[in-house]
């Protein structure tokens, strides 16, 4: 009865462990052990703690200034194939929106492959392995439902994957980052030029979203008008 009841708490302890990050695997299935005697116990601990150790994780791994750039590299991706390919796609709000689904299944994915990303072993190659996951993910989806028309998917999906592999090369994830003793690291000072870039790229966003819901005959008089505020700005910014 004890062999049985200690073999069912070391499958139990086995079977949370593969849904922990190894990053902190160790010392959250210590934990769980010392507080909790018994199989039920442990499980029950388990369930309410695992979740927040697994967003915890992905806080300390997520650069927020990155997840945008990321994401609006993404969602230009699809919604450029799509203005190429189907015009009346974008000038509707729910084909705009439609436009994000697959962008949001990349991010999410992407978050949960820094999360579980093991630091102890690094790979040059990691970078390509968490995009490819990720748009797994999103074809695998979109086989079970499709998500967009197949000539976007391809084109857009195409797009973000470069994209995203080219950011996640020059900003790697929080945790692979090299970190220094005093000053700020090497990362930090490109995280402010990424901040610039990101200021950018949401002005050209917002000038896109605008045009495509904006009627025809007025397009031209609005974004005359917003390029126009964009260059007074920046006029009297450096004056």
């Amino acid at each position: 009865m004890l062999a049985a009841l200690v073999l069912a708490v070391l499958v139990i302890e086995k079977s949370v462990g593969i849904f922990i990050p190894p990053a902190c695997r160790e010392e959250v299935l210590g934990d769980l052990r010392e507080r909790n005697e018994g199989a039920q116990l442990f499980l029950y601990d388990a369930l309410r703690t695992v979740p927040f150790v697994i967003l915890s994780r992905v806080r300390r791994t997520t650069d927020s200034v990155v997840l945008l750039m990321e994401a609006f590299c993404c969602y230009v991706s699809y919604l450029a194939a799509a203005w190429v390919l189907s015009p009346a796609m974008v000038a509707k709000r729910e084909g705009l929106s439609r436009l994000a689904i697959p962008c949001v299944i990349a991010l999410v994915v992407l978050m949960l492959a820094d999360a579980y990303a093991n630091p102890r072993k690094k790979s040059m190659l990691r970078p390509v392995l968490a995009v490819a996951l990720a748009f797994a993910a999103v074809f695998a989806i979109h086989l079970a439902r499709p998500l967009l028309p197949k000539a976007i998917m391809a084109i857009g999906s195409g797009m973000s994957m470069l994209f995203l592999l080219v950011l996640r090369m020059l900003f790697p994830p929080l945790a692979d980052r090299p970190q220094l003793a005093q000053g700020p690291a090497f990362w930090q000072k490109q995280e402010i030029v990424a901040a610039g870039v990101l200021k950018a790229t949401a002005a050209i966003a917002g000038i896109l979203l605008l045009g495509s819901a904006v009627p025809d005959h007025l397009k031209g008089p609005v974004l005359g008008m917003v390029l126009g505020g964009v260059m007074i700005y920046y006029i009297t910014r450096r004056t």
